[in-house]
């Protein structure tokens, strides 16, 4: 009876785990997110799925009781979700700032009586990165023909950040309505510092929650070292049983959980 309440929880919490990794990563039903925004949350997902079996298939290779072994590797697949997550958030803040940075300088070139195309240009050049790609890319569809609001949406299918698609959107609707853009790219630049701005708050208060978690995290497993230490015995016989092994496995199960569980709540949409 024990075997099978405890092999239907674990089922329930890797189903949790799966739901976590896919649904964080938007790879589940966000149909409104451009498709390379999906597919690069679908290489995440996957990336995370197989690491988990992997470590665990190490842990069972290293002599570990096998739920002890299927508990480590979810832990260690959430642990590789959330670093994927932490650093493409990061990349994708570093665009956006050097966007901004790039559309200061097209301002400045279209107010100085530069066409719109070549302030563009001029900025790819003093640019680096994927920014200067992407404005590179603009300037030369455009030169060859292609209709502009079909370049900007590709680059909005590239490269999913807010940032991003609300520069392409009012670069479209300029070409769409005419006009002055000098004013209205000034103001997108300003609303994508905000945003990054706010980020970095938001961020920056996330911190402590982080810094809790592994605290916890570093209590628990070091007084487990220490009890080790000091009654080795014990320990060693707890883990001998299979109630014992169960509890331990469950517990790093929903520490998993946890993990997982705040690193979603912490998340700001801006």
């Amino acid at each position: 009876m024990l075997d099978i309440l405890l092999s239907l929880t674990l089922a329930v919490l890797l189903g949790a785990l799966v739901h976590f990794i896919r649904g964080g990563s938007g790879a589940g039903t966000e149909a409104g997110r451009p498709s390379q925004g999906r597919e690069r949350a679908r290489s995440r997902a996957l990336i995370s799925l197989v690491a988990a079996p992997t470590a665990a298939l190490a842990c069972l290779a290293g002599g570990l009781p096998t739920i002890i072994a299927c508990a480590v590797g979810a832990f260690f697949g959430v642990g590789c979700h959330v670093a994927l997550k932490t650093h493409a958030s990061r990349r994708d803040v570093a665009l956006e700032l050097d966007l901004a940075s790039a559309l200061d300088l097209v301002v400045a070139s279209l107010r100085a009586g530069a066409a719109l195309v070549d302030s563009l240009n001029t900025a790819a050049k003093e640019t680096r990165g994927r920014t200067a790609g992407i404005l590179e890319e603009i300037c030369d569809r455009i030169r060859i023909g292609d209709a502009p609001a079909t370049v900007l949406f590709d680059v909005v299918d590239r490269y999913p950040q807010e940032g991003v698609r609300l520069f392409a959107f009012t670069l479209a609707s300029h070409f769409n309505s005419g006009g002055s853009v000098a004013q209205s790219l000034s103001e997108v630049a300003r609303t994508i510092r905000d945003r990054v701005d706010v980020i970095r708050r938001s961020g920056s208060q996330a911190v402590e929650t982080q810094a809790s978690v592994a605290g916890i995290l570093a209590i628990t497993y070091g007084l487990a070292f220490l009890m080790w230490k000091q009654y080795p015995d014990r320990v060693e016989g707890f883990l001998s049983n299979d109630l014992g092994l169960s509890a331990v496995g469950l517990s790093v199960f929903l520490q998993a959980i946890g993990v997982a569980w705040i690193s979603r709540t912490i998340q700001v949409e801006v």
